[in-house]
Protein backbone atom coordinates (compact mmCIF):
# COMPACT_ATOMS: atom_id res chain seq x y z
CA UNK A 1 0.00 0.00 0.00
CA UNK A 2 2.85 2.40 0.83
CA UNK A 3 4.40 2.11 -2.68
CA UNK A 4 1.05 2.75 -4.34
CA UNK A 5 0.52 5.87 -2.23
CA UNK A 6 4.03 7.18 -3.03
CA UNK A 7 3.44 6.70 -6.77
CA UNK A 8 0.15 8.56 -6.51
CA UNK A 9 1.78 11.54 -4.73
CA UNK A 10 4.62 11.62 -7.27
CA UNK A 11 2.01 11.76 -10.03
CA UNK A 12 0.17 14.57 -8.26
CA UNK A 13 3.47 16.45 -7.83
CA UNK A 14 4.31 16.03 -11.53
CA UNK A 15 0.91 17.40 -12.56
CA UNK A 16 1.22 20.35 -10.14
CA UNK A 17 4.72 21.18 -11.43
CA UNK A 18 3.54 20.94 -15.05
CA UNK A 19 0.59 23.27 -14.34
CA UNK A 20 2.87 25.73 -12.53
CA UNK A 21 5.41 26.09 -15.38
CA UNK A 22 3.88 24.96 -18.69
CA UNK A 23 1.98 28.17 -19.44
CA UNK A 24 5.19 30.25 -19.13
CA UNK A 25 7.21 28.40 -21.78
CA UNK A 26 6.92 27.75 -25.51
CA UNK A 27 6.93 24.08 -24.49
CA UNK A 28 7.31 22.35 -21.13
CA UNK A 29 7.30 18.55 -21.15
CA UNK A 30 5.44 16.44 -18.62
CA UNK A 31 7.52 15.23 -15.65
CA UNK A 32 10.02 18.06 -16.17
CA UNK A 33 11.13 20.01 -13.10
CA UNK A 34 12.42 23.54 -12.77
CA UNK A 35 13.52 24.43 -9.25
CA UNK A 36 13.88 28.05 -8.09
CA UNK A 37 15.32 29.72 -11.20
CA UNK A 38 17.40 32.88 -10.67
CA UNK A 39 16.31 34.49 -13.97
CA UNK A 40 14.00 33.58 -16.85
CA UNK A 41 13.79 35.89 -19.89
CA UNK A 42 11.46 35.57 -22.91
CA UNK A 43 10.37 32.07 -21.91
CA UNK A 44 7.84 31.85 -24.77
CA UNK A 45 10.94 31.19 -26.93
CA UNK A 46 12.16 28.35 -24.68
CA UNK A 47 11.11 24.71 -25.20
CA UNK A 48 11.85 22.14 -22.52
CA UNK A 49 11.31 18.45 -23.29
CA UNK A 50 9.83 15.66 -21.15
CA UNK A 51 11.54 14.47 -17.97
CA UNK A 52 14.03 17.36 -17.85
CA UNK A 53 15.46 18.34 -14.45
CA UNK A 54 16.83 21.85 -13.92
CA UNK A 55 18.16 22.52 -10.41
CA UNK A 56 17.97 25.85 -8.61
CA UNK A 57 19.82 29.02 -9.52
CA UNK A 58 19.45 28.66 -13.30
CA UNK A 59 19.47 31.63 -15.68
CA UNK A 60 17.72 30.90 -18.96
CA UNK A 61 17.71 33.95 -21.20
CA UNK A 62 16.58 34.62 -24.76
CA UNK A 63 18.06 38.07 -25.27
CA UNK A 64 16.87 38.93 -28.78
CA UNK A 65 13.60 38.55 -30.71
CA UNK A 66 13.77 35.40 -32.82
CA UNK A 67 16.23 33.70 -30.48
CA UNK A 68 15.34 30.25 -29.13
CA UNK A 69 16.50 27.69 -26.60
CA UNK A 70 15.58 24.00 -26.86
CA UNK A 71 16.33 21.44 -24.15
CA UNK A 72 15.75 17.79 -25.11
CA UNK A 73 13.97 15.00 -23.23
CA UNK A 74 15.66 13.48 -20.20
CA UNK A 75 18.35 16.15 -19.83
CA UNK A 76 19.68 16.77 -16.31
CA UNK A 77 20.98 20.23 -15.40
CA UNK A 78 22.62 20.95 -12.04
CA UNK A 79 22.88 24.12 -9.93
CA UNK A 80 23.59 27.63 -11.29
CA UNK A 81 23.31 26.80 -14.99
CA UNK A 82 23.36 29.81 -17.34
CA UNK A 83 22.20 29.71 -20.96
CA UNK A 84 21.90 32.80 -23.14
CA UNK A 85 20.55 32.86 -26.71
CA UNK A 86 20.39 35.67 -29.22
CA UNK A 87 20.11 33.18 -32.08
CA UNK A 88 19.60 29.49 -31.31
CA UNK A 89 20.83 27.08 -28.61
CA UNK A 90 19.91 23.39 -28.89
CA UNK A 91 20.66 20.96 -26.06
CA UNK A 92 19.92 17.38 -27.10
CA UNK A 93 18.32 14.45 -25.29
CA UNK A 94 19.83 12.81 -22.20
CA UNK A 95 22.52 15.47 -21.79
CA UNK A 96 24.20 15.69 -18.36
CA UNK A 97 25.13 19.25 -17.40
CA UNK A 98 27.08 19.79 -14.18
CA UNK A 99 26.88 22.91 -12.00
CA UNK A 100 28.00 26.39 -13.04
CA UNK A 101 27.97 25.60 -16.78
CA UNK A 102 27.58 28.57 -19.16
CA UNK A 103 26.34 28.17 -22.73
CA UNK A 104 26.02 31.16 -25.07
CA UNK A 105 25.49 31.69 -28.78
CA UNK A 106 26.58 35.34 -28.79
CA UNK A 107 29.26 37.87 -27.91
CA UNK A 108 29.00 41.60 -27.37
CA UNK A 109 30.69 43.82 -29.94
CA UNK A 110 33.56 45.52 -28.15
CA UNK A 111 35.63 47.16 -30.87
CA UNK A 112 33.52 50.21 -31.79
CA UNK A 113 35.73 53.29 -31.94
CA UNK A 114 33.21 55.60 -30.33
CA UNK A 115 31.39 53.32 -27.83
CA UNK A 116 32.61 51.35 -24.82
CA UNK A 117 31.40 47.74 -24.77
CA UNK A 118 28.91 48.48 -21.99
CA UNK A 119 27.03 50.96 -24.18
CA UNK A 120 27.14 49.00 -27.44
CA UNK A 121 23.97 46.99 -28.06
CA UNK A 122 25.34 45.07 -31.05
CA UNK A 123 25.80 41.32 -30.74
CA UNK A 124 27.61 38.76 -32.88
CA UNK A 125 25.85 35.39 -32.77
CA UNK A 126 26.06 31.89 -34.20
CA UNK A 127 23.98 28.83 -33.16
CA UNK A 128 25.18 26.31 -30.56
CA UNK A 129 24.24 22.64 -30.83
CA UNK A 130 24.92 20.12 -28.08
CA UNK A 131 24.01 16.68 -29.39
CA UNK A 132 22.42 13.77 -27.52
CA UNK A 133 24.21 12.09 -24.61
CA UNK A 134 26.86 14.77 -24.04
CA UNK A 135 28.32 15.36 -20.56
CA UNK A 136 29.35 18.94 -19.75
CA UNK A 137 31.65 19.02 -16.71
CA UNK A 138 31.57 21.42 -13.76
CA UNK A 139 32.14 25.07 -14.64
CA UNK A 140 32.72 24.62 -18.36
CA UNK A 141 31.88 27.28 -20.93
CA UNK A 142 30.49 26.66 -24.44
CA UNK A 143 30.81 29.65 -26.79
CA UNK A 144 29.05 30.74 -29.98
CA UNK A 145 29.16 28.66 -33.14
CA UNK A 146 30.10 25.40 -31.39
CA UNK A 147 28.65 21.97 -32.10
CA UNK A 148 29.46 19.26 -29.54
CA UNK A 149 29.11 15.80 -31.07
CA UNK A 150 27.05 12.97 -29.66
CA UNK A 151 28.27 11.33 -26.43
CA UNK A 152 31.24 13.68 -26.04
CA UNK A 153 32.58 14.77 -22.65
CA UNK A 154 33.72 18.30 -21.80
CA UNK A 155 36.07 18.43 -18.82
CA UNK A 156 35.61 20.65 -15.78
CA UNK A 157 36.38 24.35 -16.37
CA UNK A 158 37.09 23.82 -20.09
CA UNK A 159 36.29 26.64 -22.52
CA UNK A 160 34.91 25.22 -25.78
CA UNK A 161 35.62 27.63 -28.65
CA UNK A 162 35.50 25.15 -31.57
CA UNK A 163 33.26 22.25 -32.53
CA UNK A 164 33.93 18.85 -30.93
CA UNK A 165 33.64 15.57 -32.89
CA UNK A 166 31.33 12.87 -31.53
CA UNK A 167 32.80 10.54 -28.94
CA UNK A 168 35.52 12.98 -27.87
CA UNK A 169 36.82 14.00 -24.47
CA UNK A 170 37.96 17.64 -24.43
CA UNK A 171 39.74 19.59 -21.70
CA UNK A 172 41.57 22.87 -21.26
CA UNK A 173 41.40 26.52 -22.20
CA UNK A 174 40.78 26.52 -25.09
CA UNK A 175 39.39 22.96 -25.07
CA UNK A 176 41.30 20.37 -27.08
CA UNK A 177 40.58 16.69 -27.75
CA UNK A 178 42.55 14.58 -25.26
CA UNK A 179 40.89 11.24 -25.90
CA UNK A 180 38.45 9.47 -28.18
CA UNK A 181 35.81 7.09 -26.82
CA UNK A 182 33.91 4.36 -28.62
CA UNK A 183 30.22 5.15 -28.91
CA UNK A 184 29.28 2.01 -30.84
CA UNK A 185 26.31 0.29 -29.23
Amino acid sequence: MKGKCQRMWRGVGAVAHYVRWSWRFGGFGFRSRLSSPALLTNTASVRIGKGVSIRKGSRIEVVRDGGTIEIGDGTSIQFNFHCGAANHVVIGKDVLIAGRVYITDHDHVFDHHDLPARLCRDLVSSPVIIEDGVWLGEGCVVLKGVRIGQRSVVGANAVVTKSVPEGSVVCGVPAKVVRRISIDD
